[in-house]
């Protein structure tokens, strides 16, 4: 992907969060309803803040609340449609859920073998369930789907490998493997939950990269996937995209040795998001917009239409371990903290670690 003349973005006005996590992010979802924001952390607890007060250029962010799960860390969270509960993925095999209407009333729905990689609220037309089903995917190398009314799955999906990344929107569901597959779903199209298959399957674009990210596009008529070698790739859902002509694949968050012209420094993309652009429309033709977060401690907005960057941020200090535009795109946050990509002997005491927000410039819709 060509990146002309690209623009440096600065922090200074970024907004910090208030003191929270006292580990590493390990991922941030906006509420769809409003503009709350959740991060789950390797200190094993979620922690929702609002910063509504920042949309109105008012007041800085305020935290709400958060769910403890007793160092268990959480890998992932997600907000459900009507934005009043709040799922979280544990390395404790459960997902837990709390209704943000009654702070600390939570339930654990259990199954899964191995640790919680990733939970998504999707649509299942099929399950008759108007208020959405949540789906879990786990190292157990299954996707579970839910409806929070019952104890148990209604329905158990085998997939290939272990569950590295996940991400959906509306009947979409995409999930990436540990074997480097692409698993689709048109949840539209399932007739019978207990017959939920993935659509499609399909070897990752990245090739031999191990799967970092998964981002689905609001509509669910896009996803991109990011991995550890500096890449990510673009497709769509509604038919192969590896046929299609609308995969494409570009490398990021790469640099040139200090020390050799001739040696690259490649660093993993950690997290991606797409905006949801609507707001900005205007009567033009909107642009795809999409953030990547990086190892390098560096967040770049592309125009995925065009192909082009928009604009990159320098590092903070650490690696940015997790991103996310909120629900009208208007603002965006991003974690910064140690992402194990250099072992444990650079998981310094000292290491940055915190949680940041900036309001995004409207001129990247244009």
């Amino acid at each position: 992907m060509a990146a002309p003349n690209p623009n440096i973005g600065t922090l200074d006005a970024d907004i910090a969060f208030p003191p929270g996590p006292e580990d590493t992010v390990s991922a941030l979802r906006w509420s769809p309803k409003a503009d709350h924001v959740a991060a789950t952390a390797w200190d094993g607890r979620v922690y929702i803040y609002d910063a509504t007060n920042v949309a109105g250029g008012t007041g800085s962010i305020r935290p709400v609340t958060a769910m403890n799960n007793n160092l268990h860390p959480f890998l992932d969270c997600d907000f459900n449609q009507e934005g009043n509960m709040i799922a979280g993925a544990s390395t404790d095999g459960k997902v837990h859920i709390m209704d943000l209407n009654a702070p600390g009333q939570t339930m654990t729905l259990s199954g899964h073998q191995a640790p919680v990689r990733t939970v998504r609220w999707v649509d299942l037309p099929c399950a008759g369930n108007s208020t959405g089903l949540l789906v879990s995917g786990s190292w157990d190398k299954t996707l579970r789907f839910w409806d929070k009314r019952q104890p148990n799955p209604i329905a158990t999906v085998n997939l290939t490998d272990r569950v590295w990344a996940m991400d959906g929107s509306g009947t979409t569901l995409v999930a990436g493997t540990a074997d480097n597959k692409i698993h689709i779903f048109n949840l539209g199209k399932m007739t019978q939950s207990s017959a939920i298959r993935p659509t499609m399957v399909i070897d990752s674009p990245l090739v031999d990269q191990q799967i970092r990210c998964i981002a689905v596009k609001h509509g669910g008529q896009y996803w991109a996937v990011g991995g550890i070698g500096g890449r990510v790739a673009f497709g769509g859902t509604q038919h192969n995209p590896m046929k299609s002509g609308v995969t494409f694949s570009f490398k990021c968050h790469r640099e040139v040795s200090k020390e050799s012209s001739k040696v690259t420094n490649v660093y993993a993309v950690n997290d991606l998001a797409f905006a949801n652009y609507i707001a900005h429309q205007n009567g033009s033709t909107a642009r795809i917009v999409m953030a990547t977060a990086g190892q390098d401690g560096q967040v770049m907005v592309w125009n995925v239409t065009k192909k082009t960057r928009l604009i990159s941020y320098p590092s903070p200090g650490g690696s940015i371990t997790a991103c996310g535009f909120n629900w009208d795109a208007t603002m965006f946050a991003y974690a910064v903290g140690y992402d194990w990509g250099m072992g444990c002997a650079y998981n310094t005491p000292n290491y940055p670690r915190g949680l940041a927000l900036r309001r995004v410039d409207y001129s990247w819709f244009a």
